[in-house]
């Protein structure tokens, strides 16, 4: 985010005051907020803060509440595997293959390959379907231990 806040600062520095305009810092700046805002995504499923319309879960018990999340995180976790890392790694695959270049973005003599830029997209794709895995291999041991401390309890009285 600084990255991108410094390149913006520098972008309008030059245009404004030099009159020279930096495509560098124009075209750096799109594809960090490129990144952010997927990564951000990926960040926001992680913690659980993501947008959900909590209609059916709070008139479900605890168990209940526990396989409709374990079902939604594997229509998430399917859509991840679909969209992001299928779907992504075809977007990468593709652009590398046809050698799409970024115009202003050069390092080392040679233009940045366009493909390096969706590289994110994949990797957004498997950390959200980790994040999910995670959540439902919780929520499994969850249900569980429930049953197990009630098998336990039901058998010592």
């Amino acid at each position: 985010m600084t990255v991108m806040i410094v390149a913006v600062v520098w972008q309008v520095f030059t245009r404004f005051v030099l009159q020279d305009p930096s495509a560098f810092t124009d075209e750096l700046s799109r594809y960090l907020l490129i990144w952010i805002g997927v990564l951000g995504g990926a960040y926001t499923y992680a913690i659980k803060r993501h947008l959900a319309l909590e209609l059916l879960a709070p008139r479900l018990s605890h168990k209940g509440q526990l396989v409709l999340g374990i079902i939604i995180n594997l229509i998430i976790i399917a859509f991840a595997a679909v969209a992001f890392i299928y779907g992504g790694t075809a977007l990468v695959t593709n652009t590398l293959k046809h050698g799409q270049i970024s115009p202003g973005i050069v390092i080392g003599g040679h233009h940045l390959l366009i493909g390096y830029v969706y590289v994110v997209v994949p990797l957004t794709g498997y950390i959200i379907s980790y994040f999910g895995t995670v959540d439902i291999i919780s929520s499994v041991l969850s249900l569980v231990n429930k049953e197990d401390r009630v098998a336990a309890e039901g058998y010592s009285k």
